[in-house]
């Protein structure tokens, strides 16, 4: 599993998406945000490195 940073482009939330596929091609996805409680653009600032649990 990936971590993405995103951040809203309506209300600038940043978040961590975690998905299974490399996203770092796209540039925005369109994706609910329960801040601005819709679907709304979002930027894709990057992957976020995990840190190792074991």
């Amino acid at each position: 599993m990936t971590s993405w940073k995103l951040r809203c482009t309506d209300c600038g939330t940043e978040w961590i998406l975690k998905v299974s596929y490399d996203i770092s091609d796209l540039k925005r996805i369109y994706h609910y945000c329960p801040v601005c409680k819709k679907n709304t653009f979002h930027e894709v600032l990057g992957k976020v490195e995990e840190k190792d649990t074991s």
